[in-house]
């Protein structure tokens, strides 16, 4: 993605869905690139392509009426089980603008590892949105390891802390060490509601999409030792999530 500046964006267009459309009023996104996602964490307008239409048939700028605006993202997991309500993300972060919000804090509390091989553009745009969130990316493993230590030794329900997993069929370990492992272990076995997941990188744009902190539960990862990290931490919900069921990101 070209580099994406809010101060020099004013709004984005893109093509809504029809077949996603639940109501009239909620004017679902046909896709969910990054700069939709992107706009809609900054709170821009996020406009149909008949909104152009409409300026071009005025020969003026228009107000968009209420189905030339988009009002929610695609979510990519469905979980009849959680209690997420997946409509209106955007029309939610252009209100909190509106009331004065400066910045997204969406994923505010939220620190976050990255884990496997999130390379070139690809790892760009995950770090950028993850900003855009609010969220803060550990920057190393002995940072990781320190707030793990940190966690082991005292409950703390202001911070959730996320191993984020790449896609990669190769690397068994997703670039979680055993000492990593054995750390949020700890604080699994130690408190029974531990602010730690373990999940694939979708979590993070259905976070997005919804305008919440997603549970894990829907977002296995793929390696071995990631996928065992995501049931320590999940617990009997992810159990029961992956009982006589494929990972769907095989």
């Amino acid at each position: 993605m070209k580099s994406f500046k809010t101060n020099k964006t004013h709004l984005c267009i893109t093509s809504a869905s029809v077949d996603k459309q639940s109501k009239p009023s909620n004017v679902v996104s046909n896709a969910r690139t990054m700069k939709v996602m992107r706009s809609a964490l900054a709170g821009l307008p996020i406009l149909c392509p008949t909104w152009i239409n409409a300026c071009l048939s005025k020969g003026e700028i228009v107000a968009p009426t209420g189905d030339m605006s988009i009002r929610t993202l695609p979510r990519k997991q469905t979980d009849n089980d959680d209690e997420c309500d997946d409509r209106f993300g955007v029309t939610k972060y252009a209100a909190a603008f509106q009331k004065g919000m400066q910045t997204n804090t969406v994923l505010s509390r939220v620190e976050v590892l990255l884990c496997g091989t999130f390379k070139g553009s690809m790892a760009n745009d995950i770090k950028g949105l993850l900003q855009d969130a609010g969220a803060t990316i550990i920057s190393s493993v002995s940072a990781a390891s320190r707030l793990l230590s940190a966690m082991s030794s005292s409950e703390d329900d202001d911070k959730t802390f996320v191993f984020l997993c790449d896609d990669s069929l190769l690397d068994r370990s997703c670039g979680i060490s055993d000492s990593l492992y054995k750390q949020a272990k700890k604080v699994c076995d130690n408190f029974e509601d531990a602010n730690i997941m373990a999940v694939h990188f979708s979590w993070l744009f259905d976070c997005i999409s919804c305008a919440t902190v997603m549970p894990a539960t829907s977002y296995e990862p793929i390696a071995p030792r990631a996928k065992a990290l995501w049931r320590l931490a999940a617990g009997a919900e992810a159990d029961e999530e992956d009982q006589g069921k494929k990972s769907q990101f095989y």
